[in-house]
């Protein structure tokens, strides 16, 4: 109602909807997460600014500098995704390493690494989704669940998803960030459930017997909980206690199903892990109570903005109560009711496609929509076609569920997946040895020395420029002349002048005279018994370059160009003084 104008002619501001409250408030503790979380990552405000783009409206897309920790809980729904119009290939594979590992680590050790139906999707829901996965990501971070597959598939060399999988994994290894997404975990557990708890209280709940209520005992909490960030850590802060002291709905409307209550179980599993990680590192700990504490700073502010109307001096204050106003708020409800049943189509529809059976997939409710069936049943034989379709299929495939389907696929890829990583780690093994051996030769610090050695040696020697001293633009293989060139450069470029100890006109490449080609002085003679050794000079007009000299007007064949130069316009050997274009 009103003008909008914001003057006389306008309305008193009315309640806020509280789930856009309580996502709006999340939102402002998820910011002030990223604050120290960005700096303790180095990243600059002019990166955080330039990826600000990527955050949309609904959370569709989430850039990596402008929330790590969303960034990295985004990342990994998308990759485990198993239901979609584009269907993900790499969701499905996933699901499959993990049914097979779900039989021989989590039920033989106890250990909670799988159940991807945890992990709600990012589509276009609350912001707060990001809060409520953050626990199943943390799960999925363990060696034994998604991080170790990840670690697989890069062994394997996998092309799918391969840009995900390195952010993924750039997460799951930096303490920062899962600190971050840690911290989000508890926000969840300790003020995010209770929250959405108590806005839900029913239908028949009037607005001024919850939300009066409701927002000065979150505010009190938020500002305690800011003070003392290690008491809601440890759980001794509790919101849920208070709420139900001041008569708020804490457990949810309806009784849970089987399934739920295993969910409920799986995530007090998660807390628990989380909680015992955090205890074990002081380091962690001290990054998660700092982020804690400037989080439930900011969304105490939050509160006193989106909230205003229940605490302080708001206009809907407990004390300011009155029959009228009672009158006056009838019917105005808790949560917009449009947005709600909107997301509740969105779940139903979601749900329809169906995640235990192949009859209720996706595929089932389309080719129904389609006419498939009824279209078979028109062609010739199309009856008896169809029937024996389905007899064939309620025998093999459609007798099990799809978590059963995945555990027989997963187990008959598993033999074949662990030969490749074997394969894979072998040869990365081998290598890292022949690095270590590398090392340990014998190098040629002379010319003469290369002489002496066969190819064998020779390659050997190349190998430990190229891989160990990362040296590009030449092959360790060739002929014997062919490779002891190329040595005398690289020797050259590593130990300098004094490496070449061949005699004049030794090309030192296979024993034959050089084409006029002699290294800067001649070897150095005795002169007299115990005389004082002298070396040769330069001579006048020649050109001299890596302790080698040559005539300038002489001409003679080049068999190999060796090493490399940068025209940085100072003098090229043979034609100083000269402008090079």
């Amino acid at each position: 109602g009103g003008d909008g104008s914001g003057g006389a002619g306008d309305v008193e501001d009315g309640a806020t909807c509280a789930h856009h409250a309580v996502a709006n408030v999340g939102e402002l503790g998820r910011k002030a997460i990223d604050a120290p979380l960005k700096a303790l990552m180095k990243i600059t405000d002019e990166q955080s600014s330039a990826d600000s783009a990527k955050v949309k409206c609904l959370r569709t897309s989430v850039g990596w500098f402008s929330s790590p920790a969303c960034s990295l809980i985004y990342q990994v729904s998308k990759y485990v995704a198993l239901f979609s119009s584009k269907g993900y290939a790499i969701g499905e594979n996933f699901a499959l390493w993990l049914a097979h590992k779900l039989k021989t680590t989590e039920q033989l050790a106890g250990d909670l690494i799988g159940h991807v139906e945890d992990l709600l999707a990012i589509c276009g829901g609350r912001d707060y989704v990001f809060f409520l996965d953050a626990a199943v990501v943390d799960r999925f971070s363990q060696f034994e669940s998604l991080y170790g597959y990840l670690l697989e598939e890069a062994d394997l060399g996998a092309e799918a998803g391969g840009k995900l999988r390195k952010a993924i994994i750039t997460g799951f290894e930096s303490v920062y960030c899962m600190s971050a997404v840690r911290s989000m975990a508890i926000i969840s557990e300790e003020w995010l459930w209770p929250c959405l708890r108590a806005i839900e209280p029913g239908p028949q709940a009037h607005i001024l017997d919850v939300c009066p209520q409701l927002w000065p005992c979150v505010l009190a909490w938020l500002e305690e909980a800011a003070a003392n960030p290690q008491a809601v850590i440890d759980g001794t802060l509790s919101l849920r206690a208070r709420l139900e002291a001041c008569g708020q709905r804490t457990t949810p409307l309806k009784p849970p199903t089987p399934a739920g209550e295993r969910r409920a179980a799986r995530a007090a599993l998660d807390m628990q892990r989380i909680r015992a990680s955090l205890a074990a590192d002081a380091e962690q700990l001290q990054i998660v109570r700092d982020m804690l504490a400037g989080a439930f700073a900011a969304m105490a502010g939050g509160v006193r903005n989106h909230a205003a109307e229940f605490v302080g001096d708001g206009h809907l204050t407990v004390a300011k109560i009155t029959p009228e106003l009672r009158k006056a708020m009838d019917g105005v409800p808790i949560t917009s009711v449009a947005a709600e049943t909107m997301f509740a189509r969105v779940k139903r529809r979601a749900d329809r496609g169906g995640i235990s059976r192949h009859d209720t997939r996706m595929g089932a409710v389309l080719a129904e929509r389609d006419d498939t069936v009824e279209w078979l049943r028109n062609k010739p034989a199309g009856e008896k076609i169809w029937r024996l379709a389905a007899r064939r299929w309620r025998k093999g495939s459609g007798s099990r569920t799809m978590q059963q389907e995945r555990e027989i696929k997963g187990a008959l890829k598993a033999p074949e997946r662990e030969a490749k990583l074997e394969k894979k780690r072998g040869g990365r093994k081998k290598k890292a040895e022949e690095l270590e051996r590398l090392k340990g030769i014998s190098l040629a610090r002379k010319y003469s020395e290369l002489k002496k050695m066969g190819n064998e040696r020779l390659a050997e020697q190349l190998k430990f420029y190229k891989l160990i001293e990362k040296k590009t633009g030449f092959k360790t293989t060739g002929t014997g002349p062919e490779m002891r060139t190329q040595l005398q450069s690289l020797i050259f470029e590593k130990f300098g002048l004094g490496c070449n100890d061949l005699a004049e006109g030794d090309a030192g490449t296979d024993g034959r005279e050089s084409d006029g080609l002699r290294r800067k002085g001649c070897r150095e003679t005795v002169v007299g018994s115990g005389a004082k050794k002298k070396k040769a000079k330069r001579k006048r007009g020649w050109v001299y370059l890596n302790d080698w000299g040559w005539d300038p007007t002489e001409l003679f064949v080049i068999e190999r160009l060796i090493g490399k130069m940068v025209a940085d316009g100072g003098d090229v050997p043979g034609r100083e003084g000269e402008e090079i274009a």
